[in-house]
C-alpha cells in the first residue's frame, strides 16, 4: 500500500516539475520576444530614417534634372556612373596627393 502511495507521490512530483519547467520555458520565450520585438522595431525606424533620407534626396536630383541643368546631368554622368563622350579619355589620379 505505501510503494502505490510513494508512486503516486513520485508521479505527482514529476507532474508539478514539468509544468514548472514548462512555465518558466514559456515566460523565458516570451521575453525573448519582447527583446525581438523592441530589436525589429529600432530596426525598422533605422529603415525608415533611411528611406525619408533617400527620399530627399530623389527629390533634390528630380528637381535639378526638371531644371535643364545639362552641367549638373553631365557631372552627375560622369562622376557617379562612369559616363564619357565617345572622343573623351577620363583620367583618374590615384596616386593620393
Amino acid at each position: 500500500m505505501r510503494k502505490a502511495k510513494e508512486k503516486k507521490n513520485g508521479k505527482a512530483r514529476l507532474l508539478k516539475f514539468a509544468v514548472c519547467v514548462f512555465v518558466v520555458y514559456v515566460v523565458y520565450m516570451m521575453i525573448q520576444q519582447q527583446f525581438d520585438i523592441k530589436d525589429r522595431q529600432l530596426e525598422l525606424a533605422m529603415l525608415q530614417q533611411q528611406v525619408d533620407q533617400q527620399r530627399l534626396e530623389n527629390k533634390e536630383i528630380e528637381r535639378l534634372l526638371a531644371s535643364d541643368n545639362e552641367e549638373y546631368v553631365e557631372r552627375l554622368a560622369k562622376d557617379e556612373y562612369g559616363y564619357a563622350y565617345p572622343d573623351e579619355t577620363i583620367y583618374i589620379d590615384t596616386s593620393g596627393s
